[in-house]
């Protein structure tokens, strides 16, 4: 049986795992934290496709996320990183938002995401979306472009005065979630995070999705195809055999999977 840690526990193991230092309640360790986290932790689809169960318990988050090193996705890295973040004194507030990319669509509250207000100022910090999410916190102020080296966000509002959470591609703004400020709790996490990893219909059910960030370094994988994205410019690698797809899933995103399962995944998402 894994023994119990408490938050300190937890905050210090996952901390040092980073390999980051918290000195200071500021934005340096903010974006520190976020960019460390989506270049280590891959943000990734495997246990809802291998159909399995995926608890919201922050002692099971950190054992899959920290200790076996297999990543998850936003109801498991956002919680963990909000439960830190709160450990260490900063104030912080549990969002959902709903996954839109650009669209006027009306579709369900199923992304987690947090806002931490610090200074006078209120971030949302999102370590939890995939290789679109920004590497550092976005600050909330209106309109503000904010360039992080090698992606640009910003946030705005839209005529439902909803907030906009934006990445600049394409040449224009491009909203990849909308979001308020209400106050959400755990249960209302636990209705996104069933549909997320249950329904037929949700998209990481039908697809194999796994990313790491790291500055101007992403690795994309959509079933098939391996996005290797730098300067601007992405590579694409489309995956022929189960044996390649093992190979990625070791080598790029250090996932440690039986053959078997590699050649389970080969089947369903790329040959087909």
């Amino acid at each position: 049986m894994t023994a119990t840690l408490d938050m300190p526990d937890i905050a210090n193991q996952y901390l040092q795992d980073l390999g980051i230092e918290f000195k200071n309640n500021d934005i340096e360790f903010l974006n520190a934290l976020q960019s460390a986290h989506i270049a280590k932790y891959s943000f990734n689809s495997l246990a809802v496709v291998l159909g399995k169960s995926i608890s919201l318990d922050v002692q099971d988050i950190f054992q899959k996320i920290v200790v076996q090193q297999k990543g998850g996705y936003c109801f498991e890295h956002n919680k963990l990183v909000q439960n830190v973040l709160e450990a260490l004194g900063f104030e912080v507030r549990l969002l959902l938002a709903r996954v839109v990319y650009n669209q006027n669509i009306d579709t369900a509250r199923t992304h987690r995401i947090m806002m931490v207000s610090l200074n006078g100022s209120d971030y949302i910090v999102d370590a939890g979306f995939g290789h679109l999410g920004a590497r550092l916190p976005v600050n909330m102020e209106l309109g503000l472009d904010q360039d992080q080296g090698d992606a640009r966000y910003r946030i705005i509002k839209n005529s439902q005065q909803e907030y906009c959470y934006q990445i600049f591609k394409d040449d224009d703004f491009f909203t990849l979630y909308t979001f308020n400020s209400e106050r959400y709790s755990e249960a209302d996490c636990t209705l996104g995070h069933f549909y997320s990893h249950r329904s037929p219909d949700a998209a990481f059910v039908n697809n194999l999705v796994i990313s790491r960030k790291k500055y101007n370094d992403i690795q994309s994988l959509r079933n098939g195809e391996l996005h290797q994205i730098s300067d601007g410019e992405t590579h694409t690698t489309l995956i022929k055999s189960a044996s390649q797809l093992h190979e990625v899933l070791l080598s790029t995103y250090e996932l440690e999977v039986d053959t078997a399962v590699s050649e389970f995944l080969f089947s369903k998402f790329v040959s087909q």
